[in-house]
């Protein structure tokens, strides 16, 4: 519990902020609302935990900030704002920019992100090489907004005509269920049946005559869109290549120039010694052109082999020419980590990075991630359903339930002063050495989201809800400053209730230990 009793709160530069945000997944079944209006940010240097159990929408999230999201997924509303841009606008040209490069992702399952058949030295390698190629990336800046703007347009009418396709597929599917209705309604007579069935077709026809008409107004504005984009984007092109060749044409008269000073050298010496250093500085010189115009798989491979020692992995040089099946869950891990590092992104997001991994290898992982995160200055959005793990990692929570996020709080706060039923509930069932309370599962099961329940999500689980859980949405409060919670048990007219025994019990163990270490926790 270090990172826990040690915590304070750190207000630094936001670098992700979400606002909002809403995502459905278009089923066969229905839309499946997975994010419900979810807001947060992230700060420079911190880490950002998001805990709850399977089907939250901890995942969701931060696919959507990726980029990743399914087919049948669909933003509905919000923001995520990054560098002065909404990711949930851009295209998927523009993610290239951004993904791997400036936002980094480690799965749960290392297996699932490694290939099985080759070396893992040369799988980290060609992650280097594929991005570091310096004239590309200098040719790609000089064209990054109009070829942004370009991709955009083109990305914004596939998105437009492919939600309009959403809209029709789920009016179809609603028509159909009524449809349906009314054929196992024996209420009504043959003639009513055919009657209203003739109905819904009809208003099903109008509608696909409206969406249609949409599209179709959809793709005259955007192509003319587009076409203007793309006039501005070839012009800006022609340009970009008359500054490459330039700054191609300087290095090399800068390599020349080096060059032909250390070959005057050479020729100036008869001291052998000096003669080989000036050979080897000429060498370094032109090894150090060719890299500033794209780095060789050498000098990719030194920086894999630091990359790899730098997360852990000893023996690197040996251990660059292994297999995946030759490391354990543990190592692979801290490949696949490897892999997200070598970009230096300024962000890394963590999805379950440990669970698949035993107690012992665990620690060691999120020991690792805490020290890349001090050195790199990154900062970690951290995906858990493990509240020890938010204990040991976590400079603020957010905990979600249902696409929402019912808590959020300092770690401190959330572990010393939790305030929602559903917080209370996964500190109730996760295990404490001493605690002598038993152990609480959470009852049920998390809500159908293609119908959410009435009211609080939470309700039909929660032993403390109120009459009001069962009717209404809760607001959210505010605790603190840095604390929030959505439950109508904050409000000043709700009856007092005490928080479960094995959670007071935890606080209060937990508190006894951080004055006896002599950490002062903040307020």
């Amino acid at each position: 519990m270090e990172k826990l009793q040690a915590n304070v709160q750190q207000q630094g530069e936001v670098v992700i902020d979400v606002k909002d945000l809403k995502i459905s997944f278009y089923t066969d079944h229905g839309r499946v609302r997975a994010v419900r209006g979810i807001s947060f940010q992230l700060r420079k240097g911190e880490i950002l935990c998001i805990v709850g159990e399977s089907g939250s929408g901890k995942s969701v999230t931060t696919k959507a900030i990726m980029g990743i999201l399914p087919g049948n997924g669909r933003i509905d509303g919000g923001s995520i704002m990054y560098e002065g841009e909404d990711l949930t606008k851009v295209s998927e040209e523009e993610f290239h920019r951004i993904r791997g490069h400036k936002i980094g992702m480690v799965f749960q399952d290392p297996l699932s992100s490694l290939n099985p058949i080759m070396r893992v030295g040369k799988q980290i390698t060609e992650a280097i090489i594929l991005n570091s190629n310096k004239i590309k990336r200098y040719y790609n800046d000089l064209i990054a907004k109009e070829f942004v703007d370009y991709k955009n347009a083109v990305s914004n009418k596939k998105r437009l005509l492919h939600n309009a396709n959403l809209e029709l597929r789920e009016a179809k599917r609603k028509k159909e269920t009524e449809i349906t209705k009314i054929k196992e309604n024996n209420k009504l007579s043959r003639e009513e049946k055919s009657a209203a069935i003739a109905q819904e077709k009809e208003q099903y026809k109008e509608a696909k005559t409206s969406i249609r008409n949409e599209k179709k107004a959809i793709r005259e504005s955007s192509d003319a869109e587009i076409k203007e984009k793309k006039q501005q984007l070839n012009l800006v092109k022609k340009s970009a290549r008359v500054k490459v060749k330039q700054k191609k044409r300087e290095l090399k008269e800068e390599r020349d120039k080096e060059v032909a000073a250390l070959q005057a050298k050479l020729k100036a010496t008869e001291d052998e010694q000096q003669q080989e250093a000036i050979k080897a500085e000429i060498k370094k010189v032109k090894e150090t052109y060719v890299n500033s115009i794209k780095i060789t798989r050498r000098a990719a491979k030194q920086r894999a082999i630091r990359v790899m020692t730098e997360v852990g992995i000893p023996n690197a040089e040996r251990r660059y020419k292994q297999y995946p099946f030759e490391f354990s869950g543990g190592m692979r891990q801290r490949v696949v980590i490897a892999i997200a590092l070598t970009q230096d992104p300024d962000v890394l997001i963590l999805d379950e990075p440990t669970t698949a991994l035993d107690v012992t290898i665990q620690a060691q992982i999120l020991e690792l991630i805490n020290e890349l995160k001090e050195e790199r200055n990154l900062s970690c959005i951290f995906i858990t359903h493990d509240l020890g793990v938010v204990a040991n990692m976590a400079d603020r929570v957010a905990v979600m339930y249902a696409g929402k996020i019912v808590e959020s709080a300092t770690v401190n706060e959330l572990f010393y002063n939790p305030q929602h039923p559903y917080t209370w509930a996964l500190l109730s069932s996760i295990a404490d050495v001493d605690t002598e309370e038993r152990l609480e599962a959470i009852p049920g099961t998390p809500p159908d989201m293609v119908n959410p329940p009435k009211g609080d999500a939470f309700s039909l689980r929660n032993r403390y809800a109120l009459a009001v859980d069962y009717e209404y949405e809760p607001p959210t409060y505010q605790v603190s400053p840095t604390h929030f919670a959505s439950t109508w048990l904050l409000d000043p007219r709700a009856p007092k209730v005490e928080r479960p025994a094995i959670v007071e019990e935890r606080i209060k163990n937990s508190l006894k230990a951080a004055k006896e270490a002599g950490v002062k926790l903040d307020e």
